[in-house]
C-alpha cells in the first residue's frame, strides 16, 4: 500500500483519486482501508483480522512520467484479475518507480525550447518573439538541470526562472531589436507556470477534498509569487544597467503557424511528459480538440462558458480514450488541459500587482479563478456524460 501511494503520489494524482485507488486495491485483497492524503503525505489505516495498523508515507511531487503511470495502471489491472500476486506486484511497483529516466537531458531542454516558441505563436507573437521564447525556454531548462541537483538551490528555482526569463527577454532587445519581451518571457517559462496545479487544487476543493485542495492552491500561489518577484527583479536590473528600447506590438503570424505550433507541441509533450510514442496520436488529438474547441467555444459562447465547453470535450475524449484503449485518461487529459489552464493569466496578473496596477491586476486575478472554475465544471460534466473507466 505504501509503495502504491508513493507511486501514484509521484505522478501528481489528485487526492480523491489517490484515496479511491488505494481503497479499491485494499478491498480487492480483503482489507478495510481508510486513506487520508495531502499533496505531500498519505496516511493509511488498514484493518486485518480485527487489528488496525496505521502508516504514514511522505510523498514528493516529482516530474510527470506518463509511461510509468501507464505501466502502473497495467500492473494494477493484472493484480486485480489475479494474473500477478500482490507480493510480486509490490516488487514490480518498486522496479517501475526506480527505473532511470530514458530521455536525454539535451532532448528535454530542446523540447522545452521548441514548446516555448510554439507558445509564443499562441500568444500572438511573431518570429522575433518565437526566437526569444525559444532562447529563454532553453536557458531556463538548462538552469533547472543544474539547480535540481542541490536541494537548497532547487528551492530557488521559481525565483531564478523568473529572474533569468525577464533578464534574457530584455537583453535580447539589444540583439534582435524592438519586439514584445513580455510575450517572449511568458512563453519561455510557460512549462514552469503552475496553471495545472491551480486547476487541480480547484478540482479538489470542488469535490470537497478541502485539506489537499487548500494545500495545493497555496503551493501554486507561492510559485506564482516567487516567479513574479524574480521577473520583477530581472526587469528592474535590465533597465538599470542598460539603455533598452521600448517594447512594440508583435506581428501575428498566419493561421498555418498555429496549426504547426499545435502539432509540434503535442509531439513534444510525449518527450516532456515521458509518455510512450504509441500514445502520441491521442495526445495530438487532445491538443487539437483543446485548441480549436476553445476557439469555437469562446467565439460562440463567450470566454467562461467556452472554456467550460472545451474542458468538457477534452474530459469526454480522455474518458473515451481510457475506455477504448484501457489506459489512463491522464495521457490525453494532461496535454489537452495544458492548452486551457490559466497559468499565463495568473502570471500576468501578478506582474500587474508588482507594477502597482492594482485594479487591472485584481480583474485579471479574478478572471484566473473564474476560468479555473469553468475548467473544473467542464471536467465534472465530462465524468457525468462519459463515466471514467476508473480513478486513473
Amino acid at each position: 500500500m505504501i509503495e502504491l501511494s508513493r507511486a501514484l503520489g509521484t505522478y501528481g494524482t489528485a487526492a480523491h483519486r489517490l484515496e479511491e485507488t488505494i481503497g479499491l486495491c485494499a478491498h480487492e485483497f480483503g482489507l478495510e482501508c481508510h486513506v487520508f492524503s495531502t499533496p505531500t503525505s498519505v496516511f493509511l489505516s488498514v484493518e486485518m483480522d480485527g487489528n488496525y495498523s496505521t502508516y504514514l508515507s511522505r510523498v514528493n511531487a516529482g516530474e510527470i512520467n506518463l509511461a510509468k503511470l501507464r505501466r502502473l495502471d497495467e500492473l494494477f489491472n493484472a493484480v486485480i484479475v489475479g494474473r500477478v500476486s500482490p507480493k510480486a506486484g509490490v516488487r514490480k511497483v518498486k522496479q517501475i518507480v526506480h527505473e532511470p529516466d530514458t530521455v536525454p537531458a539535451w532532448m528535454h531542454v530542446g523540447s522545452i525550447a521548441v514548446v516555448s516558441a510554439s507558445a509564443a505563436v499562441f500568444f500572438g507573437g511573431g518570429l522575433r518573439e518565437m526566437a526569444a521564447a525559444s532562447i529563454i525556454g532553453g536557458s531556463v531548462g538548462v538552469l533547472g538541470m543544474f539547480v535540481g541537483k542541490n536541494r537548497e538551490y532547487a528551492r530557488l528555482m521559481e525565483f531564478l526562472a523568473g529572474l533569468v526569463a525577464a533578464g534574457i527577454a530584455w537583453m535580447l532587445t539589444l540583439l534582435i531589436g524592438p519586439y514584445a519581451p513580455a510575450v517572449a518571457m511568458i512563453a519561455g517559462i510557460i512549462i514552469f507556470i503552475p496553471g495545472l496545479t491551480l486547476t487541480m487544487s480547484m478540482t479538489e476543493l470542488a469535490t470537497r477534498n478541502v485539506v489537499s485542495g487548500s494545500a495545493r492552491l497555496i503551493g501554486a500561489l507561492m510559485i506564482f509569487l516567487l516567479m513574479g518577484f524574480g521577473a520583477a527583479v530581472g526587469n528592474q536590473a535590465a533597465h538599470v544597467f542598460f539603455e533598452l528600447p521600448e517594447s512594440v506590438e508583435p506581428q501575428r503570424l498566419a493561421e498555418g503557424w498555429n496549426i504547426l505550433a499545435a502539432f509540434v507541441s503535442a509531439l513534444l509533450f510525449v518527450i516532456l511528459f515521458r509518455a510512450k510514442w504509441s500514445d502520441a496520436w491521442g495526445m495530438v488529438l487532445a491538443v487539437f480538440v483543446s485548441f480549436y474547441g476553445s476557439r469555437f467555444g469562446v467565439a460562440n459562447f463567450g470566454l467562461e462558458f467556452g472554456v467550460c465547453f472545451t474542458a468538457g470535450c477534452v474530459g469526454v475524449l480522455g474518458n473515451l480514450y481510457a475506455r477504448m484503449m484501457d489506459r489512463p485518461a491522464a495521457t490525453v487529459l494532461l496535454p489537452g488541459l495544458l492548452m486551457l489552464v490559466p497559468g499565463s493569466m495568473g502570471f500576468q496578473s501578478l506582474q500587474m500587482f508588482i507594477d502597482e496596477d492594482t485594479i487591472m491586476g485584481m480583474q485579471s486575478a479574478v478572471g484566473v479563478f473564474i476560468i479555473g472554475a469553468a475548467l473544473v465544471v467542464g471536467l465534472l460534466l465530462a465524468n457525468v456524460i462519459v463515466p471514467p473507466r476508473k480513478v486513473l
